[in-house]
């Protein structure tokens, strides 16, 4: 009976959770909570929840590193898990008839409804972290300080809550009353709980909306100070232009050719690689009509430039629309950039391409850059993994994770002549 109890628990953990256990870390988890329910249970039946609580948010914590998820995901799965059994409780006391003590004594019956209780389960983990992690993106969020307390905290109160009405309700007796009004209790009390959850959470998005705007705001204002000084230039320039012209004429009139040639290259021809600079390349941004995806290019172009890093950029046709959450793609190319910039500027020589192409049915970001050592293609979306030091390797991990959650995103990487290619492509739906 207890190892039906310990997989309907982890039924809940598995479909609640963002990212997926292979099969050895699913049996590994089955396994380590039955050896630790099994040694508790000697001391108390209630106590067999502890094992299961600790070793889930072991492994939720391994893969995402993050310890409000890792302790807020296995509570929840233990209250649904609660709710669900109270559920098929009253279902069988009230309508059916039958009693726990037959549930005890009939193994049959016991794992028939334990079978019903799974079926039922798994629909609900399912939708709510399907709802969770890929309609509302609540796994991208990172729930930290106080609302990652307050979130904690309460979710700890309520298995407290629940456990000692259990335990109460064992001492007393299983009456079908009893069942019934601990039923909704407990219901009730989820419900006042997942309120104030979605209060919290609604907060922390609304804070990091703000947080985002203001990022996107800060690269939009970079990106007009570049405009202003191109355009600074471009004035400066074109008042040089008659005088720099006029200065050739005293050299066509005394036929001095060799002299025009001297003054040519040593004055002249300067300016024309100066127009091609990349100040004068950021003018290419203009056909980026999203304003939040431009100014993330332009201040990460820009801080390459300011790194001396040579940055060729080419969007030739005009990019209207992009099917991809705002937040999520500023995010994604951001992480692109970012990580460019920091391989391109060990090299000998750093480089840059930038190119955004505009396909019939998608739209290609391209992002290359000079490499200085050798990477390991397969290991690079795998947290942890990183050329950069120990624990630098989470943004491409993040991006892998933040393009899972779209059908119409893919994203490849090649490595060839020296260079590192990323290709993220995103259909348009």
């Amino acid at each position: 009976m207890q190892f039906g109890s310990i997989l309907l628990f982890y039924i809940s953990v598995i479909n609640l959770n963002s990212f997926k256990f292979n099969i050895k870390e699913k049996l590994l988890m089955v396994f380590l909570t039955q050896i630790g329910s099994s040694i508790l249970l000697n001391i108390s039946e209630f106590m067999t929840i502890i094992p299961m609580l600790i070793i889930a948010a072991i492994f939720i914590y391994r893969g995402g590193r993050s310890i409000v998820r890792s302790i807020s995901i296995p509570i929840i799965s233990a209250i649904l898990f609660i709710l669900s059994d109270y559920l098929i409780s009253n279902i069988c006391v009230s309508i059916l008839g039958i009693t726990q003590n037959q549930v005890r004594e009939n193994i049959i019956l016991y794992y028939l409804l334990i079978s019903i209780d799974a079926l039922f389960l798994f629909f609900v983990t399912k939708s709510l972290g399907l709802l969770m992690n890929r309609k509302s993106n609540l796994s991208s969020l990172e729930i930290k300080g106080k609302f990652g307390m307050l979130i904690v905290a309460s979710l700890l109160l309520t298995i407290i809550i629940f456990y000692i009405n259990i335990i109460y309700q064992s001492n007393q007796g299983s009456s079908s009353n009893i069942i019934r009004v601990n039923g909704i209790l407990f219901f009730s009390y989820f419900i006042l709980l997942m309120i104030i959850i979605y209060i919290l959470v609604t907060s922390i998005t609304k804070e990091m909306d703000l947080k985002n705007k203001q990022i996107q705001f800060d690269s939009l204002q970079e990106y007009t100070c570049s405009l202003e000084k191109l355009y600074t230039d471009m004035r400066s320039f074109r008042h040089d232009y008659i005088n720099i012209l006029s200065s050739m004429i005293g050299y066509i009139e005394n036929k001095d050719i060799d002299s025009l040639e001297k003054y040519f290259n040593e004055k002249i021809f300067p300016l024309s690689k100066g127009m091609a600079s990349n100040n004068f390349k950021l003018g290419l941004l203009s056909n980026i009509k999203n304003p939040e995806i431009k100014g993330i290019f332009s201040s990460k172009i820009i801080r390459a430039q300011e790194l001396n890093i040579d940055v060729f950029i080419d969007i030739a046709e005009p990019i209207e629309k992009i099917y991809m959450d705002i937040i999520d793609i500023s995010r994604v190319i951001g992480i692109l950039l970012d990580n460019a910039i920091e391989a391109a500027i060990k090299c000998e020589k750093p480089s840059m391409k930038v190119a955004v192409i505009n396909k019939e049915n998608s739209v290609l970001f391209v992002i290359i850059n000079s490499i200085y050592e050798d990477i390991l293609i397969y290991k690079i979306y795998e947290k942890g993994y990183s050329t950069k030091g120990e624990n630098r390797g989470l943004g491409l991990y993040n991006l892998k994770q933040i393009t899972g959650e779209y059908t119409n995103v893919s994203i490849d990487t090649i490595v060839e002549n020296g260079e590192f290619k990323q290709l993220l492509e995103i259909a348009k739906t």
